[in-house]
């Protein structure tokens, strides 16, 4: 037996507890036995090569639970707030580093992105912005979700080249896409919760191609928001 192999089949007796605690209610023991399995099959996935039949076989499965364990913490939290960050309109100094790196940790296994709005160029790129930052900083990452509208489905290009990309570093990415969405928050599994109510969107266009915020996002000006930083408990 493979190394792949012998990890999914570690798995699964794990993952079939997760699913008798949901039945049975136990929903933060559920959790946390998905996210075991859900490391194992992570485990597997990297040592196989990319576009492999078993892969891909494994990755529907693994894009199963993923999507299990983004919905139960969405659902199953309770929030406590910590602090609130308030941008001025058309103050500079607010980039994702600024804003995110307090939530970025050796522990963070999983980050669940819900956003209606991640339709426009502009933002794409301020999504993909948001996994470079996130990425470097927490060196255990295995999953980032992202729940979007209906509307990006006509980005599905765009987020399959930029799921290959994130494949690269070890991280996988699933989209959904929903019409009946409108909240903007994140939720990383390390227990914080942000909620923005312009989510990643809450810079302005730069005045130019060739000014300052161009591509430095911490000189570009921003639309007046307020950041909600919380602790969740589960």
């Amino acid at each position: 037996m493979s190394a792949p192999e012998k990890l999914v089949k570690k798995a699964g007796p794990i993952l079939c507890d997760a699913v008798n605690d949901e039945k049975a209610g136990k929903i933060s023991r559920a959790i946390i036995r998905y996210k075991q399995g859900i490391e194992l099959i992570a485990q597997a996935m990297r040592i196989m090569p990319l576009g492999s039949a078993d892969r891909d076989k494994i990755m529907k499965n693994f894009a199963i639970y993923v999507r299990k364990v983004a919905d139960l913490e969405y659902l199953n939290k309770t929030e406590t707030e910590v602090d609130q960050y308030k941008i001025a309109a058309n103050s500079i100094g607010h980039s994702y580093q600024r804003i995110f790196t307090r939530c970025c940790d050796a522990q963070l296994r999983m980050v669940h992105i819900q956003d209606a709005y991640i339709i426009a160029h502009h933002q794409l790129l301020n999504f993909v912005r948001f996994c470079e930052l996130i990425i470097p900083l927490s060196v255990n990452l295995l999953v980032i979700t992202l729940k979007t509208g209906e509307d990006a489905r006509k980005n599905l290009t765009d987020f399959d080249e930029l799921a290959r990309s994130l494949e690269k570093r070890g991280v996988t990415l699933q989209v959904d896409f929903s019409s009946t969405i409108h909240d903007r928050e994140i939720i990383f599994d390390n227990g914080w919760v942000v909620k923005s109510g312009r989510g990643l969107d809450y810079f302005k266009p730069p005045e130019g191609k060739y000014v300052l915020g161009a591509c430095d996002m911490n000189q570009r000006p921003c639309h007046e928001t307020t950041i909600d930083y919380l602790k969740r408990k589960t």
